[in-house]
């Protein structure tokens, strides 16, 4: 189907109601519909259809004030995702521990394409001063040891897409030049671990292992984030290799545990 008069394909029902869910984002969690049709470049009236819509079946939420957010429902279906919610459930009590042991913020990441994802987060403390993270941030693969260890072990396509930039650089210290970066994932897969320094914040330094799911192959990341001043990668990565394979070790067995049949 074409547009009148431009004869351009007009955008499906479901493009549109993914652009209304897309305007949400973790700086805009609460939006109008004026913003909502702004943030998707719907039109307002083809917006208050699609969002009436995504009401009335809980993937939105509406406030007493008329604004919008991410309904519960939808929250429900995205828990459902095999590679998150088993993964994120192992691994948090081992999380929780590294954070009781080392006083810095622990934390599993996934790959999703060329971003790294926070699957789960334990922090010390209410104030941690640097490298916060929530469950559901992205993270570039480039600028933080547990991205540098997914990267590291990722197919060597996404290596190439990644290497051949551009490279953002978050701080001075970020790589931003390919063969610098390929130099850094060689030097993980020598070493099994990965440690980055200044270069996602500039007070921030994290520590990253594997986490190594059915046939060894790496499906996660444990890693640490801690102010960079007293950071000691020395004292820090025998802990959070031990995380890192309890976390392997309940992955493996996850998968291959049989289903109780219904």
């Amino acid at each position: 189907m074409t547009t009148p008069h431009t004869g351009t394909p007009e955008r499906s029902l479901v493009d549109r109601a993914l652009s209304v869910l897309s305007a949400f984002d973790r700086q805009n969690r609460t939006l109008t519909l004026s913003d909502i049709s702004r943030r998707s470049g719907l039109p307002l009236a083809t917006t208050h259809r699609i969002v009436n819509r995504l009401l009335s079946w809980g993937a939105l939420e509406r406030s007493d004030e008329g604004s919008y957010s991410i309904g519960l429902r939808l929250w429900e279906t995205g828990t459902l995702a095999p590679r998150c919610s088993p993964l994120a459930e192992a691994a948090l009590p081992h999380l929780m521990e590294l954070r009781a042991r080392t006083s810095a913020g622990a934390l599993l990441m996934i790959r999703d394409g060329l971003d790294g994802v926070c699957l789960a987060f334990a922090v010390h403390g209410p104030n941690l001063p640097v490298g916060r993270a929530e469950s559901g941030d992205r993270m570039p693969l480039h600028a933080c040891a547990a991205g540098l260890v997914l990267l590291a072990h990722a197919d060597e396509a996404v290596q190439n897409q990644v290497c051949e930039g551009p490279l953002r650089a978050y701080t001075p210290a970020t790589p931003v030049h390919g063969a610098a970066l390929r130099q850094a994932l060689a030097k993980v897969r020598r070493e099994g671990y990965a440690v980055a320094h200044r270069t996602l914040e500039p007070d921030c330094a994290s520590l990253a292992f594997p986490v190594r799911g059915a046939g060894r192959a790496v499906v996660a990341a444990v890693a640490v984030m801690a102010p960079a001043d007293t950071f000691q990668p020395a004292k820090l990565a025998p802990l959070v290799s031990a995380a890192a394979d309890a976390v392997s070790q309940q992955a493996r067995s996850a998968t291959s545990r049989p289903r109780t049949a219904l």
